[in-house]
């Protein structure tokens, strides 16, 4: 009795996850007692010293999500993403870019992340084959100090299955109408030898996506001519644009996309393959004006991007005394990227392409002094080629931007961290955490934290965290940057400050964070027409977010503010970048973001065997977007607009900056223990008014697109 009621509490208070209060038995079996998601030493759940969510097999499942951006906009707070040529860009807490780079990705704690440029945070994403991933932790906020250069926003750390947790075979299938994609999956797992468990995953997918018809793309402005590329095009503001354009949601050229995934797992070692070949069709904002152009509709229709990786992984973990561990990484992984938005046959700036390989020797060690007193260690060491040609799309010589094409070169990055875990009472723990890192082009890059978490006498729980985070730029940037012998603009760092509170009544849970965050960006400026240091943005907000689970019922409301309080710009010539008017004097917010989001779940079990599944998310509008398209208008003639694709719009047609809001139902069937039936309803808001489901596209926020109402049906057959 006193393990259940032990093990009860620790579930009870976890910190800002996915509600532990829906989880069912075979959910709480996969939650362990200590953890190391936000922290290099073991911790419990309730201790974790950030802002925490973590999604479950079974809530992707339920939630029926297309694609992992889907999923996280659903369950994460302060998640949300706007469309762009490279994919759609993610931010959390209004920290956001014109690339993903200012998010760490990782698989099983690898480190995913596309490096050379216009990458960051992009495999892994637009797959709707979901069925190998055990559960997702996101960290919202800074990150440096565990995960290392590039955590400025957050960190998505996918776990996989292996098999020592999951034991059969297991098949599954979806597809979707009107938003038309199709997907299977299969895996198989078992133990082969003593102690030596197998897991081995394949998943495909396609999608066809919406075309303009039932999703379209519309500026928030007249286009009448004359203009001195063509004066025969005529469009209106808020409506569909009169030529075509890439579907929504398609797979690149409409591309079978694959994701495979093998691993071996023993008592003290774990090896693992993953491949995964995705894209995605994208409407560049250029395509628009470069049709305007040429009038050459399938020339410009079909653009987007592609992406190819390998990783392979091993780890041994040798335990030398009862309480000194040591693991010992070794992992190297290939990337290919192509990304296409221009004429066929053009090596100009609309077409990229690119190899990156990546070797990656890790040792880190924990040692427990005593119950009090806990540190961990270690060391990384990185080794990185660049510049080979892509594996996929141009295959010819790499071509990453006018300035360098052809060219091969490597890099290394050193990295030495550490963490001391403080016990003063049972009530009060200290984390302590330094990370450094060395690249080649830079100087030691230091990322501090210090965090002090107390437990009140009622399990409720009180945090303070002050972290501070950094990025290095793209390496294609570092390595112009070092033959032209500059070293500035090179390195971007954010201090943030957080205040978290978790309070338990009977059937409810109150999670409530606050923080402040002092940045140094660095970001495009169209200006100069590169990446530099943009300025000094400090920002503050909040997230608060309720959970009532009794008998049937499940509820969860969620809502974050984010608001702008200065930006100081490093200089006083640039007049165009993607951040804020408020350097120009025309408001106090973001640009691209929208100060309020609220988010809304609702679950409930109509009998043992079925449940009805809802989640909203209300986008309140953005203030900020509204700000910079009148200060656009104030000093940029028609022409100047269209070439650096900047907000605009007509008088009396705000709608692109307005409110948006997506609904999604799904109804799930356990027939028996191995069938499992599914009815997905995405975006049904848009049967009664299409423009609840717009979703803008990133720094030009005057283009924006309805994304369809659809339904998709799903199948997973369990043979144990």
């Amino acid at each position: 009795m006193n393990k259940i009621i032990a093990v009860a509490t620790l579930l009870i208070s976890q910190i800002q996850a996915q509600n532990l209060l829906d989880l069912n038995l075979e959910d709480l079996t996969q939650i362990m007692v200590t953890n190391t998601n936000a922290s290099l030493t073991e911790t419990t759940s309730q201790d974790t010293p950030a802002t925490v969510t973590i999604i479950t097999q079974k809530d992707i499942l339920e939630s029926g999500a297309k694609n992992l951006d889907e999923l996280l906009e659903i369950y994460v707070p302060s998640f949300a993403y706007m469309y762009k040529v490279y994919g759609s860009q993610m931010g959390m807490r209004g920290s956001t870019s014109d690339r993903n780079n200012k998010i760490l990705l990782l698989v099983n704690n690898r480190v995913m992340n596309i490096k050379t440029s216009d990458g960051g945070a992009l495999t892994e994403r637009w797959f709707s084959m979901l069925g190998d991933i055990k559960k997702i932790t996101i960290i919202t906020g800074p990150g440096s100090p565990i995960y290392g250069t590039g955590a400025i926003s957050g960190v998505i750390n996918i776990e996989t299955f292996n098999g020592s947790n999951k034991r059969g075979i297991e098949i599954s299938a979806k597809a979707g109408f009107y938003d038309k994609f199709a997907m299977a999956q299969i895996s198989y797992s078992r133990r082969v030898f003593d102690n030596v468990d197998l897991y081995f995953y394949y998943g495909i997918d396609q999608a066809d996506g919406t075309n303009n018809a039932k999703s379209p793309m519309q500026f928030a402005f007249d286009y009448n001519g004359p203009y001195p590329w063509n004066s025969n095009i005529r469009t209106q503001a808020d409506e569909p644009y009169p030529f075509l354009t890439t579907n929504d949601g398609a797979s690149f050229h409409n591309d079978i996309r694959h994701k495979l995934h093998l691993q071996i797992t023993s008592r003290n070692f774990q090896a693992w393959i993953r491949f995964t070949q995705s894209s995605q069709e994208t409407p560049a904002e250029q395509n628009i004006f470069q049709y305007i152009t040429k009038r050459n509709a399938p020339t410009y229709r079909h653009t987007g991007t592609q992406n190819q990786q390998l990783t392979l992984f091993t780890q041994y973990r040798q335990r030398l005394h009862t309480n000194f561990k040591i693991n010992y990484d070794l992992s190297y992984q290939r990337s290919s990227l192509y990304t296409y938005y221009a004429p066929p046959n053009s090596t100009s700036l609309g077409i990229k392409a690119w190899r990156e390989d990546n070797i990656i020797a890790k040792i880190d060690a924990s040692y427990n002094y005593n119950t009090s007193n806990l540190f961990a260690f270690g060391s990384e060491y990185n080794y990185n080629w660049f510049g080979k040609p892509s594996d996929i799309g141009f295959k010819e010589y790499s071509y990453i931007n006018k300035n360098l094409s052809k060219q091969q070169w490597n890099t290394t990055l050193f990295s030495l961290f550490g963490e001391y875990q403080r016990h003063f009472t049972d009530r009060l723990t200290m984390f302590a955490g330094f990370r450094t890192d060395k690249h080649t082009h830079l100087r030691w890059i230091n990322s501090p934290r210090l965090s002090f978490i107390y437990n009140i006498e009622n399990r409720d729980v009180f945090k303070l965290n002050w972290v501070r985070s950094n990025r290095y730029s793209d390496e294609a940037e570092l390595y112009q940057s070092n033959n032209a012998q500059s070293k500035k603009d090179n390195v971007e760092e954010i201090d943030t400050y957080e205040a978290i509170y978790t309070k338990y009544m009977r059937n409810f849970q109150l999670d409530f964070s606050s923080f402040y965050n002092e940045h140094e960006v660095i970001a495009y400026n169209s200006t100069q027409d590169k990446t530099t240091t943009l300025g000094k943005v400090d920002s503050y907000g909040a997230e608060i977010q309720l959970s009532y689970k009794k008998e049937k019922l499940f509820v969860n409301l969620s809502h974050s503010y984010t608001k702008l309080s200065k930006f100081e710009l490093a200089n006083s010539q640039t007049k165009v970048q993607n951040i804020s008017a408020m350097p120009y004097g025309y408001g106090d917010d973001f640009a691209n973001w929208n100060n309020n989001i609220t988010k809304v779940r609702l679950n409930y079990q109509f009998r043992k065997n079925i449940k009805w599944i809802n989640s909203l998310r209300i986008f309140w509008g953005m203030p900020g977007a509204i700000d910079m398209a009148n200060y656009n208008k104030s000093i940029n003639s028609t022409k100047e607009r269209l070439l650096y694709q900047l907000p605009y719009y007509k008088d009396g047609h705000t709608r692109a900056f307005k409110e948006s809001m997506y609904y999604n139902s799904s109804l799930i069937w356990n027939i028996n223990k191995k069938t499992t039936l599914s009815l997905y309803g995405y975006n049904l808001l848009g049967i009664f008014n299409k423009t609840y489901n717009k979703r803008n596209f990133y720094f030009y926020t005057s283009q924006y697109r309805e994304m369809a109402p659809s339904i998709a049906f799903g199948i997973k057959y369990q043979l144990k």
